[in-house]
């Protein structure tokens, strides 16, 4: 008799996935904000700005058609992961919300251009919808985002940026891709499922019942100069992070206050400001950088690090940005699957 050669690698990814999904069912979210980062992990970052000629109903319709593509993807290629999450610019929320008398988020925020007054800044780019892809396989990311793209005609879209991340040189203990920098991105974020929904989702009571289970997500591609950055050492590099570098990475003592780490972790109220970063590297030989994406229960927290990154109100900057500049910005309203469900 033949024995059966199960594959370990396809019986892992067949939990994650329905690890997502149980996720999503106990949280009311779309599958790809709270699922942890696999080693293997590949993303792919889809923003598209509408034209004046754009048929809402269309569009919305085609929203609720991402989910069934997901899971009709999966299915064609059991024991891989995939995710999908869809999210709506500011303009739009507000239009297709009041439109369905469904109430606007109470936290709903626009993304303003921010600048220091060392000069330093972050551009606002908008944006219609923003869908972002998850898998363990770059083809996956690419036919499911083919397939999406496809169901909007090209005269709906004044301009489409889509951007390819990839986990880099990934810490086996933990799954964390490193940064181009060398350093663990996402490491400070909550490590239970629990702990993560707080931080990153509506929870009830918090705001209208359709809204349990949604996240506000903040986007920026940085533009990483390596060649300045490599001319520091690795303890100037700590420095400026404020954390070790390499795998299992641990604040650095004492912490600068020019420190990434100091600009970024911060709280109010004496409460630990928390979201769920998804950051990947991408780009080529010439450009490249980090694809920040990051998923929280409210913009503001997202509004008060950001402040904090280019000296607002201190007049003290995050030193990461003279190493690395934001080209782009901008918030998103992450649908509850509920929401989702409603949208026409």
């Amino acid at each position: 008799m033949t024995p059966t050669i199960v594959n370990s690698d396809s019986l892992k990814q067949e939990t994650i996935q329905d690890k997502s999904v149980d996720i999503s069912n106990t949280y009311h979210c779309q599958t790809g904000v709270l699922t942890p980062f696999d080693i293997n992990e590949h993303g792919l970052y889809i923003i598209f700005h509408l034209s004046n000629q754009c048929d809402d109903t269309h569009i919305k319709k085609t929203c609720q058609k991402l989910p069934e593509l997901k899971e009709d993807l999966s299915k064609l290629n059991p024991g891989c992961r995939l995710e999908a999450t869809l999210g709506i610019g500011y303009d739009k929320t507000k239009k297709w919300l009041s439109q369905m008398n469904i109430p606007i988020p109470k936290n709903l925020l626009e993304f303003k251009e921010k600048t220091g007054i060392q000069g330093k800044s972050m551009p606002s780019t908008g944006g219609d919808l923003f869908v972002h892809l998850r898998s363990n396989r770059k083809d996956l990311c690419f036919e499911l985002g083919l397939q999406f793209c496809r169901l909007i005609p090209d005269k709906f879209i004044d301009q489409l940026d889509d951007t390819f991340g990839f986990a880099y040189m990934s810490t086996k203990s933990n799954g964390l891709s490193h940064d181009f920098t060398g350093f663990e991105d996402g490491n400070a974020n909550p490590k239970t499922d629990q702990l993560r929904a707080k931080a990153a989702l509506i929870q009830e009571g918090e705001d209208d019942p359709i809204h349990i289970g949604s996240s506000f997500a903040l986007t920026q591609k940085w533009k990483h100069n390596l060649i300045k950055w490599n001319e520091l050492s690795k303890i100037e590099q700590e420095k400026v992070f404020g954390r070790t570098r390499g795998d299992n990475s641990i604040k650095v003592k004492p912490l600068e206050c020019t420190s990434h780490l100091a600009r970024t972790d911060l709280n109010e109220n004496g409460i630990d400001i928390k979201v769920v970063r998804q950051s990947l590297p991408y780009g080529g030989m010439k450009e490249h950088g980090l694809f920040f994406i990051s998923y929280a229960s409210s913009p503001h927290k997202h509004e008060k690090q950001l402040n904090s990154m280019v000296g607002i109100p201190d007049g003290i900057y995050d030193r990461l940005m003279d190493f690395s500049t934001a080209i782009t910005g901008n918030y998103w309203l992450i649908p509850s699957i509920n929401l989702l469900k409603k949208l026409c």
